[in-house]
């Protein structure tokens, strides 16, 4: 049967590389009086968090997009509701840039618990987002390619997003009592990220 989303991958690749260049786009140091290669280096340094939060959102919006991928190749067609679904992913991805900017700004304030939960939560959100978008794909089986192989993927993936859920939203939990521990949280979910979406060269084969 041949494949009918090709405009909906082309849509949303170009969403997820708005994001990951809107990430990036704060990150810098306005010129200013008085400057010497001493204190230019003492600005770099300082804007620490900023580098490490962009590095963090970065790898996680790239292992959702991985996974986004690879949900978008199993299906041939997406009816209204896929499309739904697949917007409300968007627009979650698309905003990213606020919670990693909020937590890059007020690490080292008296707000981090705040801001550190609410990376936390939104990312989770991300992740609610894109367990809607699978569920929407089964409830309309007549849209998956090769049923009887790729429904087991899809719910293997959808026990992965529920997990991740879980712990996204235990780090946000965590932050009002131990910021630097929940942020560890979504920085080691990378690994648990990669593992999820990793295909066997069976999945290949559709």
């Amino acid at each position: 049967m041949e494949k009918q989303t090709a405009r909906l991958e082309a849509f949303s690749d170009g969403i997820f590389g708005v994001a990951i260049t809107l990430l990036a786009i704060e990150i810098g140091i306005k010129e200013y009086e008085g400057a010497t290669n001493i204190n230019l280096w003492q600005k770099i340094i300082e804007r620490w968090p900023e580098y490490f939060t962009y590095f963090n959102s970065f790898a996680t919006v790239l292992l959702i997009w991985m996974g986004h991928h690879k949900i978008l190749n199993r299906i041939w067609k997406a009816n209204h509701w896929i499309i739904l679904l697949n917007g409300l992913v968007l627009l979650f991805v698309v905003l990213f840039p606020f919670p990693t900017k909020t937590v890059g700004a007020f690490i080292g304030t008296n707000a981090i618990n705040t801001a550190v939960a609410f990376y936390a939560g939104f990312t989770g959100c991300i992740v609610l987002s894109m367990l809607l978008l699978n569920i929407g794909i089964i409830r309309s089986k007549r849209t998956i390619i090769n049923p009887d192989k790729n429904l087991p993927w899809f719910k293997n993936m959808m026990k992965g997003q529920i997990l991740g859920l879980v712990i996204y939203t235990i780090a946000a939990i965590i932050a009002f009592y131990s910021p630097f521990i929940a942020l560890a949280l979504t920085f080691f979910m990378w690994i648990f990220w990669a593992i999820v979406t990793k295909d066997t060269d069976e999945d290949y084969e559709n």
